[in-house]
């Protein structure tokens, strides 16, 4: 039971972060459950599981919707994650070469899709995530992976403008740039200031949405 909530759980998550799920849907347990293949009292344990991350709203009568976005929501995960990002950099042992070369390997992904928003905020994760993934401080990365997620629902929906994609890949390559030269303190401030210019963009993007 544990292993089909848990298989549940890492599946709706998908759905929701990629809009496969859209932002405020009411969701349906018996038809999830017969997509997945799993009892419909196995898709409400992922679905409680999933509000614990603000994936998922509990209604009053006892169904489950996805979280709408939420321009607060959005105002303050970022700092958190730019904070706690910047530290994992700082903290982090050595980056091997091997490492630098998946940074810039990603990156280069990164910069090839404009005009992609699906593929840019992959790569654009994937490149966070590689860069912190060795900083050897699970407790940290408990806490600023589920808000990545999170935050990546943001960047599927929004981040769909050339000039934000090619400024977030040029940032990236200053990041790889100073660790390769183990400047630690100018690539955390380098991920800080990433983050710091992207959420006005994000914001803006949002702002437009509701306008339409």
């Amino acid at each position: 039971m544990h292993d089909a909530r848990q298989s549940a759980c890492a599946e709706i998550e998908e759905r929701i972060v990629r809009g496969d799920l859209s932002s405020g849907l009411r969701l349906d347990e018996r038809t999830l459950a017969g997509e997945l293949e799993v009892d419909a009292g196995v898709v409400r344990e992922a679905l409680a599981c999933l509000e614990r991350d603000n994936l998922t709203r509990a209604e009053a009568d006892g169904g489950f919707s996805v979280a709408s976005l939420d321009e607060n929501e959005l105002r303050e995960l970022y700092p958190v994650a730019l904070l706690l990002e910047g530290l994992a950099v700082r903290t982090a042992p050595e980056f091997p070469l091997e490492q630098l070369d998946r940074l810039r390997e990603i990156n280069e992904r990164l910069g090839a899709c404009l005009g992609d928003p699906t593929t840019a905020a992959t790569c654009n994760w994937e490149f966070h995530d590689e860069l912190v993934r060795g900083c050897g401080n699970e407790q940290l990365l408990d806490t600023l992976r589920p808000l990545k997620r999170q935050l990546l629902r943001y960047e599927f929906a929004y981040m769909d403008i050339a000039p934000i994609v090619e400024r977030s890949a040029g940032q990236h390559a200053g990041i790889v740039d100073a660790l390769a030269a183990n400047d630690r303190e100018r690539a955390a401030a380098l991920v800080e200031a990433n983050f710091r210019d992207a959420l006005p963009d994000l914001l803006a993007r949002m702002s437009a949405g509701a306008r339409a």
